[in-house]
């Protein structure tokens, strides 16, 4: 392999040796074809040099004092700075076990005293074909990553503004719900948040989960906009008690999630939004709709729930006003694991005072 003297500098191969003779010999044959060498007389010399400039490859004796080339090729190998520059041993090796040490050490081949110059060259320009063919497959890793990456955070933002789309279609068919929709995403967000202190949720919800909450619940009742006009009594959204509008909504809801999350299916955004609008109605004691209770309830359609009762205790369901926030929390604790999750409960009875509402505030 012939050096490309194109490039701004060429490969740095480090040779270390205590014997000044071998080091020379080495350097000249190495500077003849064009690379640029450090030369080292003991480790601790070389591990300074590393520090400075990181080499393309490494040339190494073994028997040298206080640290020989086999613990310091191990230092290397243990060093994710240093781990991936080949080593290359130059030495005297005579027996198979000796052999066998150096390759388990971490070098990758080996080159016999006295050196040969045509054998050296060869053997560094396939180390360093080899070695450099890796970094270039590791930049190619680490940009197609960069890439996957950047298109899933475009897919990403290009599902949610759709989703938000669908929320202000809500809005627009029941102004009052913009304020409720937004309060029911924060403070969905913020239980969220404050769960992930819980040592039983702290691999559940994780940052993406918190991240996804405030949009997911905000189309808790996105069902609600196919459903007919004559289900509204008096313009206004129905109660809790009508069993038709619930079923009709969480069923449609879910089925327009489910249409745009077409092919998506790895998308959590999605996934979480699909649950929410399925099983907010649902009940800790099982007696909602649908009829599923406790930790069968998803979690996040869990906080959800309470979060969306706890606003519409506090603004009343056309947001003209409701009861004060303190009451609203002794109605919700009343209902702690009836209608409720005791664990959601208690850190909403921890957070309360952050958590926004349209209603009268603390009286």
């Amino acid at each position: 392999m012939e050096v490309d003297h194109t490039t701004k500098s060429p490969p740095q191969i480090l040779i270390v040796d205590d014997v000044d003779v071998n080091v020379e010999i080495l350097d000249n044959i190495i500077s003849q074809e064009g690379y640029g060498t450090l030369c080292a007389l003991k480790v601790q010399d070389a591990i300074e040099l590393i520090r400075k400039t990181k080499p393309s490859l490494i040339l190494s004796d073994i028997s040298m004092p206080e640290i020989d080339g086999f613990e310091f090729c191990r230092m290397l190998k243990n060093n994710p700075k240093t781990r991936d520059i080949p080593v290359i041993f130059v030495t005297a090796l005579s027996s198979e076990e000796e052999k066998k040490k150096a390759f388990m050490a971490g070098a990758v081949d080996y080159i016999p005293k006295p050196v040969d110059a045509v054998e050296t060259i060869m053997r560094v320009n396939n180390h360093l074909s080899a070695y450099h063919m890796k970094q270039q497959m590791g930049d190619y890793n680490r940009l197609m990553h960069k890439m996957v990456e950047e298109q899933k955070r475009h897919l990403e933002n290009g599902q949610k503004n759709m989703l938000l789309a669908l929320v202000g279609i809500m809005e627009r068919r029941q102004p009052y719900m913009r304020k409720h929709l937004d309060n029911v995403g924060f403070n969905s967000r913020i239980l969220a948040q404050a769960l992930q202190f819980l040592p039983e949720y702290e691999s559940v919800v994780t940052d993406e989960f918190v991240d996804c909450m405030d949009t997911a619940a905000k189309l808790h009742n996105i069902g609600s906009i196919v459903v007919p006009e004559k289900m509204y009594p008096n313009g206004q959204m129905p109660g809790e008690t009508n069993r038709d509008y619930i079923q009709m909504c969480t069923e449609e809801g879910g089925k327009i999630i489910e249409d745009i999350n077409g092919n998506n299916g790895d998308s959590l955004l999605l996934q979480m939004a699909e649950r929410i609008t399925r099983c907010h109605h649902a009940h800790w004691d099982g007696q909602g709709s649908p009829p599923l209770k406790e930790k069968e309830i998803p979690l996040e359609a869990r906080i959800t729930l309470l979060a969306n009762d706890y606003d519409i205790l506090t603004a009343g369901r056309d947001g003209t006003g409701g009861v004060s926030a303190q009451e609203a929390k002794t109605i919700i604790n009343e209902k702690s694991g009836l209608i409720y999750d005791p664990d959601i409960v208690q850190i909403f009875n921890k957070i309360q005072r952050q958590m926004k509402s349209n209603g009268r505030g603390e009286e």
